[in-house]
């Protein structure tokens, strides 16, 4: 990082530091703002040195990221709706990451990484499945987080509800071919993994 340089000014700057405390916990901060805590769950078994192990007293930095990206996006859809007026009172987003985390833990020949990412969202809106679409489209383009998932190329499954109906309005995948999805085969292993068991 280059203290003191300028940018164009159509270069966004976000400064965040963070502060190892003593085994896995860390401390995440930037100017004028709480301070937020990263640590991993008390307990998980992570081999040797016995030392490194969470006592869950914060975030997990995954967690975090999920809370990046659903943070993001939400005030994405704010502007966007404002300036598509588009008529909703309120939004709720889920997220879950499946995360391949035996390369972090216990085989390291293998590279760490995100098997599927599954974002629901919720929108309290009476505006057409057609204006929704239009709503995720450019949500989509214009979004920094789901940008940088998308350009990473993690398996991204974004599914839109309306609120009150349990039925999605439709379901969008990104980086996925067609046809089964990484979390089916996921659930296939375990279902074969549990049979020989």
């Amino acid at each position: 990082m280059k203290e003191g340089q300028a940018y164009p000014p159509y270069i966004g700057i976000s400064d965040v530091t963070t502060r190892s405390h003593e085994q896995m916990r860390v401390e995440g901060f930037f100017d004028g703002q709480p301070s937020l805590m990263f640590d991993e769950p008390e307990g998980f078994d992570i081999g040797d040195p016995p030392e490194l192990r969470g006592r869950s007293r914060g975030w997990t930095p995954v967690h975090a990221q999920l809370a990046a990206l659903a943070g993001c996006t939400s005030i994405t859809i704010a502007v966007v709706a404002r300036d598509q007026k588009f008529v909703h009172q309120g939004l709720v987003t889920k997220l879950r990451s499946l995360i391949d985390i035996r390369g972090f833990f216990f085989d390291l020949h293998l590279q760490p990484k995100f098997e599927q990412l599954n974002f629901d969202l919720t929108l309290d809106t009476r505006e057409s499945v057609a204006r929704i679409k239009a709503l995720a489209t450019e949500t989509h383009r214009r979004c920094p987080q789901l940008g940088l998932f998308r350009l990473a190329k993690i398996p991204l499954v974004v599914t839109w509800f309306r609120k009150g109906s349990k039925s999605p309005l439709f379901e969008e995948r990104f980086s996925l071919r067609k046809g089964k999805t990484p979390e089916d085969r996921l659930i296939a292993t375990a279902a074969k993994l549990a049979r020989h068991a």
